[in-house]
């Protein structure tokens, strides 16, 4: 199926710190739908970052895989890392004819909806002793955080959502086990933009939240801005 077709209907981007081993990281970006990998993006199109500790932030270059593509850097510090990847913006237009068809409105005559897919993935991990995490805002117009850096098996994590740096009530979050290879539970944050999710299986989780906002449509271009951000964490029971 076009790749087109698969982010409106639902795939995504996520991270995984996949080894950390002393002072050597490697990360890997995967797409694809609930931790199933289907393909790979263009590295062109992503954007990663990485936040140490202090919150200093520097860029990452990606090296292309089989089925992700790859991101090694040594950490010079103990403590939390955030890494942050982000794509390109992509617009799509559902014409009636054709269906979903890449472009804005203005490209075709028998637009019926537009869009513009933003798409942004992040995970925490820790280098050495765990230090100090801080449960805030990083990066991203829409970002999951977490209460904790580290999921507990047999324990709620509880989540916040963040739109524009504000907490956003009302959007579904949804959450996936790789181990399971199932999505586990939705949960829709309360006024205070909170989730809890019970986790129940060790391993990497991914949640996602999606957001439409169409206060960002364009004229003749697409009727609303869609966020998708997706967090992954590392689930243990100790």
């Amino acid at each position: 199926m076009d790749r087109m077709v698969l982010m409106v209907r639902g795939h995504e981007i996520w991270l995984e710190a996949s080894k950390v081993k002393g002072k050597n990281v490697e990360l890997e970006l995967f797409y694809g739908h609930n931790m199933a990998v289907d393909g790979c993006p263009d590295p062109k199109n992503i954007t990663p970052t990485i936040y140490d500790p202090a919150k200093k932030k520097f860029a990452l270059k990606i090296t292309p895989k089989k089925d992700s593509h790859s991101l090694k850097f040594k950490a010079d510090k103990d403590g939390y890392y955030t890494a942050v990847a982000d794509m390109s913006p992509e617009t799509y237009s559902n014409t009636k004819k054709e269906g979903f068809k890449a472009g804005p409105k203005s490209m075709y005559k028998d637009v019926v909806y537009a869009g513009a897919w933003h798409q942004m993935a992040k995970t925490i991990f820790s280098v050495g002793s765990n230090g100090k995490y801080v449960a805030e805002p990083v990066h991203g117009i829409l970002d999951i955080v977490p209460k904790d850096a580290r999921a507990k098996v047999g324990k709620e994590l509880e989540l916040t959502v963040y739109y524009e740096g504000k907490k956003l009530p009302g959007v579904e979050v949804k959450a996936v086990s790789k181990k399971e290879g199932k999505e586990m539970a939705i949960v829709v944050t309360d006024n205070e933009g909170v989730a809890k999710v019970p986790i129940k299986a060790e391993g990497p989780w991914m949640f996602l939240a999606r957001h439409r906002d169409p206060s960002k449509g364009v004229p003749d271009q697409y009727d609303e801005a869609v966020f998708v951000t997706t967090l992954t964490l590392e689930a243990s029971k100790n």
